[in-house]
């Protein structure tokens, strides 16, 4: 998919997911979405445990189960296979450092400020990419076995509380997970965790409603300063996409 697109609004063709071209170019002002399975086949898993560094490896060894494991080394290979495509550089070159806040972001000064973000849940994961200008993304698989006012009443502004509150009762589940997932999308572009307060601004999260950065306090920036749109990656997931820019040409892959 290929559109400019203002913020706040939901591209149309959002959720057509493409494969991606065999050159790869990421110019400022485009956003690329990377859909993958985390599965793999053991030869696979294999090639990506490969290009990661010792300390990653020390990382995925300390999970106690094996899928956990696994499901490190898939998304850590991949994130390191997708960067090394855009920077025509071996995937197991690639040098991280990390935020106060542990978020990844690339050592070389010729990355040309490449920001990434992931994303997993349930055998899923979103992997993001942009220049020049802050992403964040979040997927989550929907369920309805909780106490979704519970989780609101712990995380969500007043407003939201009250907008999810005013919900008919069969639309309330789907609702918080659009809410969630949009908050977690923009505290990620972010990059201080939680850090950053989930009250401190207000999300649209009405099923059907285009995904909205509706306000902001504590000295966030104003609200048309970023974009935010709601992405499908599949049946039975919900996903949202935050970037800190007005005007998005907006591209999803899928592998």
């Amino acid at each position: 998919m290929n559109s400019v697109l203002p913020g706040n609004s939901d591209p149309v063709g959002a959720n057509s997911w493409s494969s991606p071209p065999e050159t790869l170019r990421l110019p400022e002002g485009q956003v690329h979405v990377w859909r993958i399975g985390l599965d793999s086949a053991p030869v696979a898993l294999e090639i990506l445990r490969k290009t990661l560094s010792s300390d990653e490896k020390e990382r995925a060894g300390r999970f106690r189960f094996d899928r956990d494991q696994q499901a490190f080394i898939v998304r850590r290979g991949w994130l390191r296979f997708i960067l090394g495509r855009y920077l025509e550089q071996d995937p197991a070159s690639l040098q991280f450092s990390y935020n106060p806040y542990g978020r990844p972001f690339l050592q070389s000064e010729t990355a040309g400020q490449l920001y990434f973000n992931l994303s997993h849940s349930q055998g899923l994961a979103l992997f993001v990419f942009a220049r020049q200008v802050e992403i964040g993304v979040d997927i989550e698989r929907e369920r309805s076995d909780f106490d979704c006012f519970k989780l609101a009443e712990r995380f969500f502004s007043a407003r939201e509380r009250a907008e999810l509150n005013a919900l008919p009762v069969g639309s309330r589940s789907q609702a918080f997970f659009l809410g969630w997932t949009r908050k977690e999308a923009f505290i990620k572009a972010h990059g201080e965790g939680l850090s950053l307060p989930l009250d401190h601004f207000d999300v649209s999260l009405g099923p059907g409603e285009p995904a909205r950065l509706v306000a902001t306090r504590m000295g966030l920036e104003a609200p048309d300063q970023w974009s935010l749109f709601n992405l499908e990656p599949a049946p039975g997931y919900l996903a949202a996409l935050a970037v800190r820019s007005r005007w998005v040409e907006l591209h999803c892959w899928a592998m």
